[in-house]
């Protein structure tokens, strides 16, 4: 008994450990804020209220460290662990209060005033994604998960985030995988400088990554 005991106690973790899969995450990343258009109001006082903002967005990275479980089974399981690098430069102006000039074709011109502002954000968001997935052949995966994401910087802010993926293995020790992130909350709000500009909206990340896995 005392045998059958120690034999179990040892092929127990064994094979636990041969399911587990284990590996750095690395990622280039486009983050593409989603914001409510500009809104017209009845009278020109609720229009003064109203604050439009324009932004443009700069390739990123990403640094993680993905744990995969059953990973030569059909359905597999990763948890990745990620902290990003994100910049972003916004404009953020009210039409209605002058310093902004539209033109017929969509484009606009700006004049710095207390109305009218140029500024850029540094966003590190830090996020323990979870993901299901399915090998639909022997090197490409599908896979649909979610990502509970704290950004610390420029205001500590929670996130609850939903994301879709696509991998290819391309060896051993490397797989490519594109995903989608789209942020469920209104994150936005949290990074207004003055808090007065009404700003809102959520947060979605585009990221291409490269996943090297350790074999024990």
């Amino acid at each position: 008994m005392k045998n059958i005991l120690l034999l179990l106690l040892v092929a127990i973790p064994s094979i636990c450990f041969a399911q587990v899969e284990h590996g750095a995450l690395a990622g280039a990343n486009l983050v593409f804020p989603l914001q409510d258009s500009r809104k017209t109001y009845s009278t020109l006082e609720e229009n003064k209220q109203n604050y439009t903002f324009v932004n443009s967005t700069r390739p990123q990275f990403t640094l993680g460290y993905r744990f995969r479980f059953l990973p030569q089974e059909r359905f597999f399981y990763d948890v990745d662990i990620r902290a990003g690098f994100q910049w972003t430069n916004s404009h953020h102006y009210n039409v209605y209060l002058g310093g902004v000039t539209e033109y017929a074709d969509g484009s606009f011109s700006y004049i710095e005033n207390e109305n009218n502002r140029q500024f850029s954000e540094l966003l590190i968001p830090i996020s323990v994604s979870a993901s299901w997935n399915w090998h639909i052949s022997k090197r490409f995966h599908v896979g649909a998960g979610i990502a509970p994401t704290l950004y610390v910087s420029p205001n500590a802010v929670f996130d609850l985030g939903v994301l879709a993926e696509v991998g290819y293995r391309v060896s051993k020790h490397l797989e490519l995988g594109l995903t989608y992130q789209y942020g469920c909350l209104n994150t936005l709000k949290h990074f207004e400088n003055d808090g007065k500009a009404g700003r809102r909206g959520h947060l979605s990340d585009l990221m291409l990554s490269v996943y090297v896995p350790f074999h024990l």
